[in-house]
């Protein structure tokens, strides 16, 4: 606890306080609120928060791949403990790994668009992290190729518990795999499909910054921008520290009131258990 409290509370405090600071003379001099409103004037702000909020839109994607391949491996199929591991490699993979690889792939002339063009699909062959307009979505697309595979074993782990007999009534009922699957299988895993979610939110707000950094630095110009990215640009490369724990404290805030609607929500799936 003394550790927690050195290192997560008195840091958490000392940004805060900081955030309502600015340096003058070597020193941090108090000047209210002058960061925030500096902040919200900042049009970067905004399309660090837009960036943000598209990645948010990757969640519900990894979440029905996961729970998809979730219920195809839970049937047992042939090999299904071999692509168990193989689907779950990507995660265990360090970021910067995968974006360098990735980087390769999706460049103007990376492998991608190479084989695109030799099967004579040239107008696909896009600059997929060149491009302002598609490369945050590019991006998105890599994160959810390396975080599925986490959803997948949470949500198999779950289904594995599930009494057989559910299923094994079902059927004598005569129902289909929709219909076990929406009866059954979703209200089964609810809560561990509500975890999911409400961290994978929190992984696209505050998890991020390494798959910028190393596959589009930010760019090009500010369109794959993210909250992480700014706090670091504002920090160490425009040299404006107090100004960038300002943003740090609105990521700060954003990521609570998820932590707190993820405790409402398990709070209420125990009750209601």
């Amino acid at each position: 606890m003394v550790i927690i409290g050195l290192v997560i509370v008195y840091s958490s405090v000392k940004v805060v306080i900081s955030s309502f600071m600015t340096m003058s003379g070597g020193e941090e001099v108090f000047i209210g609120t002058r960061n925030y409103e500096l902040l919200f004037q900042d049009e970067l702000f905004y399309i660090a928060i837009k960036n943000n909020l598209i990645l948010f839109l990757c969640v519900p994607v990894m979440t029905f791949l996961a729970l998809v391949v979730a219920v195809v491996l839970f049937n047992k199929i042939r090999g299904w403990q071999f692509y168990r591991s193989i689907i779950f490699v990507p995660f265990i993979l360090a970021v910067p790994v995968v974006g360098v690889v990735f980087t390769y792939i999706l460049q103007l002339n990376g492998v991608l668009n190479t084989l695109l063009r030799d099967v004579g699909m040239d107008p696909l062959a896009v600059d997929w992290l060149g491009n302002p307009g598609i490369a945050i979505w590019s991006v998105g697309a890599v994160i959810i190729w390396k975080q599925f595979g986490f959803g997948v074993i949470l949500f198999l782990a779950r289904l594995m518990s599930v009494d057989p007999s559910l299923y094994e009534s079902a059927e004598v009922d005569g129902a289909n795999w929709m219909q076990k699957f929406v009866s059954i299988t979703i209200p089964m895993a609810a809560p561990i499909i509500e975890f999911y979610v409400i961290i994978s939110l929190i992984d696209m707000l505050s998890w991020v910054f390494s798959f910028i950094f190393v596959m589009t630095g930010g760019g090009p110009g500010s369109s794959t921008t993210v909250l992480e990215y700014m706090i670091y640009k504002k920090s160490f490369a425009g040299a404006n520290y107090n100004y960038a724990q300002a943003v740090c404290v609105i990521v700060l805030i954003i990521a609570t009131i998820l932590i707190v609607v993820q405790q409402i929500i398990a709070k209420r799936s125990s009750n209601n258990g």
